[in-house]
């Protein structure tokens, strides 16, 4: 198959702020003169954008590069971006040779640069700096009516079990003027809902000694379309009365805390680094369930970390069934080389795994439970389109959902421009979704 000219495929794995960073690489080509292609087989250049946190996500992309190269002609270029080459750099460089370049996190920014030189398979590394701004071009890929919105890199924590810091850096906040002006174009864009990301949200501001999260969100409910507010990954040990309050009463911020707790035993708080003890996280839930009955909680949870013997994680489940969350994610712990986790003796993987398997059966039961009262209430929906998985019916979100890790309101019957909030009659609920008819 003959390749067009400056024709790239760009596959992104990880997060949303990974996401993110994919989107501003694709504008820049795109700004370039370079045009998207659905297939590998039709690109002129390959582009990963790649994770490279725990040991699922560093196979899944190593798995992923070998597939590109695999299917790569000589006419063909390979470039590894992201998270994977931050953490692994120079040995990458050796175990990869199929990549024509490796561009670590400092470099996305340069890669029309890199483009332009002689391929010869080289690796891209600088310290990270600042992320991209503004100004920078984005091609969004999240679908009408809505983004992500990234205001910082790197992580100022010191969890003993992450990896973030070794990869991203230090915390960078972007400065406030150049936050609101990408949010006022992705609003002029037709954006309705930001999701605030980044590794150190709720730190946002800190290193520049300047307005921090709460101001952020007073300054972004004056721009003129948004309608809707979600700050994500709200750090336990940072959030504090200011916060939660600024949250409530902002106009367009959603009534959702998003609390990576991540354990309630305190054996297994300080085998992670963390600041904050079990019963203080257990008053921060209460306080914000007291502040806010109808505000939406969500958590996430790492089980078969050090320190978790039966008892401690009786008590996690016991907690966990006790706050009721309504949202909830768990993922089995994973030792991290590099780490001071990773030194300490932990229990099996298949322990791990059979614990998570177990909270999120809790979990299931639970946001059932708490669903369903939402049946015959009209709510607000953002229209996404056509569903993922049938074209029969559309999908939608409400204020309470989060993209890509919450459920979905299934839309059976009514009719709104993708990228609209429309009033929604809910008319069924199940574990996670909604289903509902526009009205």
């Amino acid at each position: 198959m003959a390749l067009l000219s400056k024709t790239y495929y760009l596959l992104n794995l990880g997060c949303a702020k990974n996401l993110v960073e994919g989107e501003h690489l694709a504008g820049l080509l795109l700004s370039d003169g370079w045009s998207a292609v659905e297939r590998p087989e039709e690109a002129e250049l390959l582009l990963l954008n790649t994770c490279g946190f725990i040991q699922p996500a560093v196979e899944e992309a190593i798995e992923a590069a070998l597939e590109l190269a695999d299917g790569k002609t000589e006419a063909q270029r390979l470039v590894v971006a992201g998270c994977l080459v931050g953490r692994y750099g120079k040995k990458l460089a050796t175990d990869l040779p199929e990549a024509d370049l490796l561009l670590a996190p400092g470099e996305a920014s340069n890669l029309l640069k890199h483009l332009a030189a002689p391929p010869t398979g080289r690796l891209a590394i600088s310290p990270p700096r600042s992320l991209f701004g503004g100004s920078d071009p984005r091609a969004l890929s999240t679908g009408p009516g809505w983004a992500y919105l990234r205001v910082s890199d790197g992580c100022a924590q010191s969890c003993a079990f992450c990896t973030i810091p070794h990869i991203r850096g230090p915390l960078r906040s972007r400065p406030l003027d150049d936050v609101l002006a990408e949010a006022a174009n992705l609003a002029e864009l037709g954006v309705r809902e930001l999701n605030l990301v980044a590794q150190d949200l709720t730190s946002y501001g800190r290193d520049l000694g300047g307005p921090g999260l709460a101001e952020l969100l007073s300054a972004l409910s004056t721009i003129e379309g948004v309608q809707w507010l979600r700050p994500l990954y709200l750090h336990p040990d940072l959030i504090d009365d200011k916060l939660i309050a600024a949250i409530l009463a902002n106009p367009k911020a959603a009534p959702y805390f998003d609390l990576p707790l991540q354990h309630v035993a305190d054996p297994v708080l300080k085998a992670m680094g963390r600041k904050r003890s079990g019963s203080e996280l257990k008053a921060l839930v209460r306080g914000i369930r007291r502040a806010a009955p109808q505000a939406v909680l969500r958590t996430t949870l790492l089980v078969g970390h050090p320190g978790e013997g039966q008892a401690e994680f009786a008590a996690l489940k016991e907690f966990v069934a006790e706050m009721e969350f309504d949202r909830l994610g768990v993922f089995p712990y994973s030792p991290e080389a590099g780490t001071r986790s990773a030194r300490l003796p932990a229990p099996p993987p298949q322990v791990a795994a059979k614990r998570a398997a177990q909270i999120m059966e809790l979990q299931r039961r639970i946001s059932r439970r708490r669903l369903a009262p939402l049946e015959g209430k009209t709510l607000p929906v953002l229209v996404l389109g056509p569903h993922p998985d049938s074209d029969l019916v559309w999908a939608g979100r409400t204020q309470a959902q989060a993209p890509e890790v919450d459920g979905l309101v299934i839309i059976t019957e009514g009719s709104a421009a993708p990228g609209s909030i429309a009033p929604c009659r809910i008319t069924a609920t199940h574990d996670y979704d909604l289903e509902g008819v526009l009205v």
